[in-house]
């Protein structure tokens, strides 16, 4: 929680202090002609404005002593400088320079969601993962607001423009993560194991990602972790949840984190009425530990560990024999991560990576013991040659030896794989206005003795002043599931072929987006009548995005908007369908708004989804019937005050205020005469939290 604590410091921070200082002052460009609609603000803090039709600007700030003020403007860099705040009016004349024309010039965006504050096509930072009314500073429940995904029901994971959960893949600075979520249930979505304020950038691809990744028929999470910590802080969390410590020592060029956590859902649980019948709620317990070190000038060598231990035992419904099943699962999970990144020249870079995992479930399913060990190494180098001031060619390869083996009542199967590969890409920047991106991967598993290579390219054009349109073609492979690989090594890889056109135009805190796509799927896993790769299927349709940090003051919001038109015939399907996980239409609208003035903060997210198809054995048809729409409004508040003189957050949120009584689809009896919904554990969940840092004495009564 130390992260979460963190990002509400400085989101809450701009009303610490009763008195204002007056900022004010002109941008230029270097031949010192006015900025329009540059963006000035404060580092760590919401205080800021927008330069106008002069390139003025002013806005007050309760900030005080030395500051950094940050400042930029699309087709310029981004420039900072620091001043002291006493209270006293201040004057600024800052000039950006087009020091690097990348920075001016057109990049990528079909497919692409960039949340890096270094990039130009942010879309949501961490604060705004941790800021999302409902998430509760999940990853992936945030991005579930974004256009393409829809909300994740009984299934834990995203579900991206029609695609499987399981379609979609979470890289951590470069490296794969097998298990990024927490202990799966049956029918009950899981959070992920990650904190948002662990990473620096965010890309969410929806598709037509990069060729140095891989093994993703729709989707790919790429998070890359932060560099050193500003300073040495202890961090306390007291939630109805549990609680957690953490401790971050900053030395000269590096730091050592460590700290650990205790969550018991039990206390929580016996608030609200749960439609889960629990026999032990869900408990867990875990730590961290984190080292960073600044190699030289340019190097930096990362180290991440988490080790996690879960219990949690539930009845389910038996519709075959009207009587309770007994199920249980302890989850462990050890995942580790190294990485090394450095300049070599001018004109060249190298990223090397390690990572390491162990994930095992073991439990009981009726009287049936049962086991389940997923194992993953993975070596990866990627190398950058930089080409004059924008082009950029770089090529490497990597290695996965993954391995799972299943247990049921002492019998056992298993299976290993190494997949090997290789890729190269090139952006070519034939102008600052039009740029290309060509790229080609190969990959070889060891398992399937099969080879794919698979070409993706991307075109971007700037149509105008914040505006431009970007173009992207990919094919895309992906192992078939761990669940069919055990069974036999007579399959072959999946397919899935891109087809995107994009139009995004960014402009004075607004931003407006719109994407059409199609998707075409080969050589999906059939299990019926037996193994095969004869699945197929498509996905076409529209997302729509606007974000507004600009007309209403003190107010960001964004709404986003899905239409989906998919089908596919795979698993055990017995024609081309909607699958369970296809809702034609999506709507989320994300709101938030700061008040200064009480120190507090409020968000709200509703969210509303068609209804999605389900197998009815009594139906005419398979996957004929419907579920009725989804919605969910969910809100939070946060509170900054002081104990002891340290930073104090008190949070709360509710996920379903008004109680929809939401149905994700049903399970029927062998003979169709009965049926369960699956259906949230309980129709509202209500977080509490206090959060203290000591270290930080920003905040003083």
């Amino acid at each position: 929680m130390k992260q979460f604590l963190i990002f509400l410091i400085f989101l809450l921070s701009i009303g610490e202090s009763q008195a204002q200082t007056l900022i004010m002052g002109t941008v230029k460009d270097a031949k010192a002609k006015p900025v329009i609609g540059a963006s000035i603000s404060i580092k760590d803090s919401y205080d800021g404005t927008s330069t106008d039709s002069l390139g003025n600007f002013s806005f007050k700030s309760s900030e005080s002593g030395e500051i950094l003020v940050l400042f930029s403007a699309i087709g310029f860099g981004i420039d900072s400088v620091k001043i002291v705040l006493t209270g006293a009016a201040l004057n600024l004349n800052l000039v950006l320079k087009e020091k690097l024309n990348a920075l001016n010039a057109v990049t990528i965006t079909a497919g692409s969601f960039e949340a890096s504050d270094s990039k130009k096509g942010v879309v949501l930072s961490s604060l705004d993962v941790a800021t999302t009314a409902g998430a509760v500073a999940d990853v992936y429940a945030a991005l579930q607001t974004l256009p393409g995904t829809q909300p994740a029901s009984g299934e834990s994971g995203l579900f991206v423009r029609g695609g499987a959960a399981t379609e979609t893949n979470t890289y951590f600075d470069g490296l794969l993560v097998k298990n990024p979520f927490n202990t799966q249930l049956p029918d009950i979505a899981s959070r992920g194991r990650f904190s948002p304020f662990m990473f620096k950038g965010t890309t969410f691809s929806a598709g037509g990602y990069s060729a140095v990744y891989g093994q993703a028929l729709s989707s790919a999470l790429i998070l890359e972790s932060k560099d050193l910590p500003e300073k040495t802080t202890t961090d306390i969390s007291l939630m109805t949840v549990g609680g957690g410590l953490d401790q971050t020592i900053r030395f000269k060029n590096s730091a050592l984190s460590f700290g650990g956590s205790y969550i018991n859902l039990k206390p929580a649980y016996s608030v609200f009425k749960q439609a889960t019948d629990w026999n032990h709620e869900p408990t867990s317990a875990g730590g961290t530990i984190t080292y960073k070190l600044k190699v030289a000038k340019t190097g930096m060598l990362k180290s991440y560990t988490e080790y996690s231990k879960s219990d949690v035992s539930l009845n389910t419904a038996d519709l075959n024999t009207q009587s309770k099943s007994f199920f249980s699962n302890g989850n462990k999970n050890l995942y580790t991560n190294l990485s090394y990144q450095d300049y070599i020249g001018n004109d060249w870079k190298i990223n090397t990576g390690f990572s390491a995992s162990n994930n095992s479930d073991n439990g009981e399913q009726a009287i049936n013991n049962y086991g389940r060990t997923d194992r993953l190494i993975q070596a990866k180098a990627t190398v950058t040659k930089y080409i004059g001031q924008l082009s950029t060619i770089k090529f490497g390869s990597d290695f996965l030896s993954s391995h799972r083996d299943e247990s049921w009542n002492g019998l056992s199967r298993a299976y290993n794989d190494r997949l090997t590969s290789a890729y190269v890409e090139s952006d070519i920047f034939l102008s600052n206005d039009l740029v290309a991106r060509v790229g080609l991967r190969a990959e070889h598993s060891s398992f399937l003795n099969q080879n794919n290579v698979a070409p993706r390219v991307s075109l971007a054009y700037k149509t105008g002043k914040g505006s431009q349109v970007s173009f992207a073609y990919g094919e895309f492979f992906q192992n078939p599931d761990d669940q069919y690989l055990v069974q036999t090594n007579q399959l072959d890889f999946q397919k899935a072929t891109h087809y995107m056109a994009n139009f995004q135009k960014m402009k004075d805190g607004q931003t407006f987006r719109i994407e059409a796509y199609y998707k075409k799927y080969n050589d999906l896993v059939k299990s019926a009548p037996n193994l095969n790769n004869k699945g197929y299927g498509y996905a076409k349709g529209i997302d729509l995005f606007w974000r507004d940090k600009k007309t209403f003051n003190g107010v960001d919001y964004w709404i986003s908007y899905s239409y989906l038109d998919t089908k596919r015939d795979f698993s055990n399907y017995p024609s081309a369908v909607t699958p369970e996980f296809g809702a034609k239409h999506s709507l989320n609208i994300v709101y938030k708004q700061f008040f200064s003035k009480l120190k507090s903060y409020v968000g709200a997210t509703y969210s509303i989804a068609s209804g999605r198809p389900f197998y009815n054995p009594n139906a005419t048809a398979f996957m004929s019937d419907k579920t009725k729409p989804y919605q969910n409004l969910s809100i939070n508040v946060s509170y900054l005050t002081s104990v002891f003189g340290k930073y104090t957050v008190i949070y709360a949120s509710v996920s379903n205020l008004p109680g929809f009584k939401n149905v994700y689809g049903y399970h029927y009896s062998n003979d169709g005469q009965f049926r369960e919904s699956v259906q949230p554990p309980a129709l509202r969940n209500i977080f509490l939290g206090m959060f203290i840092t000591i270290g930080d004495n920003t905040y003083k009564n």
